[in-house]
């Protein structure tokens, strides 16, 4: 019974940051402040001359964009954090320490992977920073992709047990 409480606590927090996460990202595609067209291209560039050519064409917006993500990063890291309690409670397993970690880790690479770009706005040529990021870009999102497959199965359960109970 006290894990049904908790999984429906972990449940109704989870969709609340979802819904809130999806506001702030959705803040990329509709402010012209922060949106740049081609950040895929940007951040998988396979070299610094695509690199220099991709971020030329928004380097103000870049940089305003690359501040925004700032607070994306803290809504998705809370999201993939609530998505673990939610397994976590519906599984009735112990919280683990390394399962918080693991939640953290996309967020990690990304705040470094920012710096990395600012600094990099300010010094095209290097080869070195233009490594780094490549490296912390792709971290990244090895990380963001477990964690996104988890919040779209659990965000498909609710949504086939919300028909089921309305077919009832």
């Amino acid at each position: 019974m006290n894990s049904d409480k908790q999984l429906n606590k972990y449940t109704n927090k989870w969709i609340v940051m979802l819904l809130t996460t999806i506001v702030i990202a959705s803040v990329f595609y509709l402010y012209k402040a922060v949106k740049v067209k081609n950040i895929g291209e940007i951040q998988f560039s396979q070299n610094i001359n695509d690199f220099n050519t991709n971020i030329a064409l928004y380097l103000e917006t870049i940089k305003a964009n690359t501040y925004y993500d700032f607070l994306f990063i803290i809504a998705y890291s809370i999201l993939f954090y609530l998505a673990y309690r939610v397994f976590q409670s519906s599984m009735r397993i112990p919280i683990s320490k390394l399962g918080v970690i693991f939640c953290l880790v996309p967020g990690l690479f990304d705040v470094f992977e920012n710096i990395i770009l600012l600094s990099f706005l300010n010094n095209t040529d290097s080869l070195g920073l233009f490594n780094t990021f490549w490296l912390m870009v792709r971290a990244k999102w090895t990380f963001v992709i477990p964690f996104f497959i988890i919040n779209v199965t659990i965000l498909v359960y609710y949504i086939l047990k919300l028909i089921n109970s309305l077919v009832k």
